[in-house]
């Protein structure tokens, strides 16, 4: 039976590396996205070493890449794999908690960019390949969605309510395509990002990002089934 091939965009992050490594370990062959080499580079290191199939790297940058860019990876992709079966979005963009009369211009466009644009451009241009799959995953983090969108929230949080109506509209028009559309809210995880909101938070406190990992592959794999379009992993609890 052919491995799937699954496709995490900020491959180099907190969840998104331990996505990764738990979602090798089950049997997928990964194609790891991200604009830190060295964090890649790393995580390839943690696969390799865990006796898993060599994962493929590309290193990009979501804030400038443009439909050529997508277009030159999803032809790698085909051409080393012959198929694409999962897309999970973990690239984010978050500066600071700030007021929206205070936030510089480039840093709206620079987190609209990363937070939405690309998880469009590139959600559109990878849906030829997810229907040919035959069950196909689209998977996107959002947030505890009231939290985000109050006060300070600035650009983050009004791409995170962007994305969430996106889902909702991507999940509608794929209906019938065999492909999963879900809007996923990973619950509290310990990353710099949480760090940079929290400032006065324990750091050991939040839970590991194993945990969230390990219940988006086990939805990956259909052995946890989501009620909705969007899944709380923060309702589960553990045990999900």
């Amino acid at each position: 039976m052919e491995m799937k091939t699954l496709l995490v965009t900020g491959a180099a992050g907190s969840l998104g590396s331990e996505l990764s490594l738990a979602a090798a370990a089950r049997g997928f062959r990964m194609i790891l996205l991200d604009c830190d080499r060295n964090g890649l580079e790393r995580l390839y290191d943690r696969i390799e070493e865990s006796g898993l199939p060599e994962p493929a790297l590309q290193v990009i940058d979501l804030a400038e890449a443009g439909p050529d860019d997508v277009q030159e990876i999803l032809a790698a992709i085909e051409a080393e794999f012959g198929r694409l079966d999962g897309l999970v979005h973990c690239a984010a963009h978050f500066d600071a908690l700030t007021p929206l009369e205070h936030v510089p211009p480039q840093e709206w466009l620079l987190s609209m960019q990363v937070n939405l644009n690309a998880a469009w451009l590139l959600s559109t241009l990878c849906l030829p390949m997810l229907r040919k799959s035959g069950n196909g995953r689209m998977y996107f983090m959002l947030e505890d969605m009231a939290v985000v969108g109050g006060a300070l929230w600035g650009p983050y949080g009004v791409s995170k309510h962007a994305l969430r109506a996106m889902v909702g509209q991507m999940a509608a028009e794929c209906q019938g395509a065999g492909i999963q559309v879900l809007g996923i809210n990973p619950g509290p995880m310990r990353s710099p990002l949480r760090s940079r909101v929290y400032l006065a938070e324990n750091p050991a406190l939040p839970p590991q990002p194993t945990i969230a990992a390990q219940a988006i592959v086990n939805l990956l794999l259909g052995e946890l089934e989501p009620s909705g379009v969007y899944v709380d992993l923060s309702a589960l609890g553990a045990e999900a």
